[in-house]
């Protein structure tokens, strides 16, 4: 199964990587742009395992949970955690869960590719050993917008679905950095004053070629090893970063209208690419499609309202 499934394709349970034990079940596995989105329902003093393999052609994943109702017990690498309706939790792909339900349940799962996060290896880590969690700045947020797109899959064209994708990536990135953050520290307003200052270097920088980790750390005074600290303490890695704003603002461009007649090699050229090719890697590694594909599929007319397909 690729990632650019049709929203609203339904699987069964062995195509989404999860066993049950006694009557826990899967009602529905669905696409959204890159993203796997399952709902398990299940009785009372049943249990279930989602395990470490990856639906196809997802790859190296996190694996993003809401529990929305019941109460359960949570148990990843041998450590057991209440979960209650609204927690949301977090588990490396290449390690199980098993969710044991004291009462009926309902439980919505989030297939990432791990490529569609701007997140270091030690940042995916932290948030896999965070408690399940209903509070902070993000995840009062990110719940009730599970929720919806759960219920709403099929409604949702090509276009928006790979939109909401990228925002729900997005909010799990900044869990992470959430957790990362020291507070009001000594000095910790100054490090996030410097870190938005690099950040906007490196969006005022992405045409140039030349633009690398040294060149930012020379531009502000710093140097390169004080330039990946920051970085890794705000969830991403210099190099990461200028790849990720690149690859953004160069799909924003290819989306925008009466654009249908700009080359993909154009594209690649404005925004700091080294050739087509590359640029084309990199874009569907990280979307799942081309960006000669995406081009289209902004330029498609949409259909009729009445379909559920337009955006």
């Amino acid at each position: 199964m690729s990632l650019t499934s049709v929203p609203g394709r339904t699987d069964s349970a062995a195509d989404c990587g999860i066993r049950s034990a006694g009557p826990a079940y899967v009602q529905s596995s669905q696409s959204l742009g890159f993203l796997r989105v399952s709902t398990v329902r299940g009785p009372a003093r049943s249990s279930f395992r989602a395990p470490a393999p990856a639906p196809a052609g997802i790859g190296p994943y996190l694996l993003l949970g809401l529990h929305a109702s019941g109460r359960a017990t949570l148990v990843r690498r041998e450590t057991a955690e209440a979960c209650r309706p609204g927690d949301l939790f977090v588990c490396d792909g290449t390690e199980p869960l098993v969710l044991r339900a004291s009462q009926d349940f309902t439980l919505h799962l989030v297939w990432i590719p791990r490529r569609a996060l701007t997140l270091t290896d030690h940042q995916a880590r932290a948030l896999s050993d965070r408690a399940p969690f209903a509070d902070g700045p993000v995840a009062p947020l990110l719940g009730p917008l599970l929720r919806e797109l759960v219920r709403a899959v099929p409604e949702y064209g090509p276009r928006t679905a790979l939109h909401l994708a990228g925002t729900v990536a997005e909010l799990v990135a900044l869990l992470a950095v959430e957790e990362a953050d020291p507070g009001p520290q000594d000095g910790a307003r100054g490090r996030r004053a410097l870190v938005r200052r690099l950040r906007a270097y490196v969006d005022a920088h992405l045409w140039d070629r030349g633009l690398t980790p040294a060149s930012v750390a020379a531009a502000q005074h710093i140097s390169i090893r004080y330039l990946h600290k920051l970085f890794e303490s705000h969830g991403s890695t210099v190099g990461r970063w200028i790849r990720h704003r690149r690859l953004e603002e160069a799909r924003r461009e290819l989306a925008r209208p009466g654009r249908d007649d700009t080359t993909v090699a154009a594209v690649a050229a404005r925004w700091g690419f080294a050739g087509a090719a590359h640029f084309s890697r990199s874009f569907r590694a990280a979307y799942g499609m081309s960006p000669s594909d995406w081009r289209d599929i902004r330029a498609a007319r949409p259909a009729p309202a009445s379909s559920g397909a337009a955006d």
